[in-house]
C-alpha cells in the first residue's frame, strides 16, 4: 500500500508484540510496496488503517469480531 500522508503514532507496547503484529500483518498480506528500505516487509501501520476502515464502514461488526477475538483489557494476563 502507499501512502500519500505521513503521520506518525508512537505506542509503546511489548517487544513480543511487535514481533506479533509484524507476523499478524504479513500472514494477512500486509506489506511495504513502496520503493524503500522496508519495502517487502510486513505493515502493521497498514493493517492498523484497515481495522480502522472497517470500524468506520461497520463499527457494530468490528467491535463484535474484536470483542470475540480480544483478551478484555482488565482480565488476569496469566490466565
Amino acid at each position: 500500500m502507499t501512502r500519500n500522508y505521513r503521520w506518525t503514532w508512537n505506542a509503546r507496547i511489548q517487544k513480543e508484540t511487535l514481533t506479533a503484529l509484524q507476523l499478524l500483518a504479513e500472514e494477512l498480506g500486509y506489506i511495504v510496496t513502496q520503493a524503500s528500505r522496508y519495502q517487502g516487509k510486513p505493515s502493521p501501520p497498514d493493517m492498523l488503517d484497515a481495522l480502522a476502515a472497517a470500524y468506520r464502514l461497520d463499527p457494530a461488526a468490528t467491535l463484535d469480531a474484536l470483542r470475540a477475538l480480544l483478551v478484555p483489557p482488565d482480565a488476569d494476563p496469566d490466565a
